[in-house]
């Protein structure tokens, strides 16, 4: 399904659902930053927030619950931008946190509606401006990691997340 530039938001929200979903995230959408956490809230009894998730959404941080267990089960972290075209979120953590994200059981990634770009073109101008700007490891992540033994046996989880589910925070 190709996606426009110029196309609405609320195609671009169907899109990069449908895509998402295919690679195995799960993605809700929610109108505001409070209703973003009040769902995690009641999904999970502890999660923690990346630095730049606090700095982002202060009132999720707030309601974050994490016990001293290192890693994190349940990490929050910001998604800079999501791409239609593909399902994936736009990851630009530093290196304190980027681990986290890897080491999470559950990763979930917020992302505001007005920053689904359409297509994977215009992701990679985006990322060019994030590492212009001194981020060093802006990643795109698509869905819950997988990866095949020798045997070809399908296994999630093993050098990333679980599961990952993204909060697309906005109205269309």
């Amino acid at each position: 399904m190709a996606v426009e530039p110029s196309s609405a938001p609320s195609a671009l929200w169907s899109a990069f659902t449908a895509k998402a979903e295919l690679l195995g995230a799960a993605v809700i959408r929610t109108a505001s930053e409070e209703t973003a956490a009040r769902l995690l809230a009641d999904a999970t009894t502890e999660f923690a927030c990346t630095a730049s998730a606090a700095r982002r959404f202060p009132r999720l941080a707030a309601a974050a619950k994490s016990s001293n267990h290192e890693p994190a089960r349940e990490v929050v972290a910001p998604g800079e931008f999501a791409v239609a075209e593909t399902g994936s979120v736009a990851v630009d953590e530093p290196r304190a946190d980027r681990g986290q994200c890897f080491l999470a059981e559950r990763l979930w990634l917020l992302v505001p509606q007005q920053e689904i770009v359409p297509t994977l073109d215009v992701a990679m101008q985006r990322i060019k401006v994030l590492v212009a700007n001194g981020s060093p490891h802006p990643l795109l992540m698509s869905g819950p990691s997988r990866s095949a033994d020798i045997e070809r046996v399908i296994t999630v989880g093993v050098h990333g997340p679980r599961a990952v589910l993204i909060m697309v925070v906005g109205h269309g």
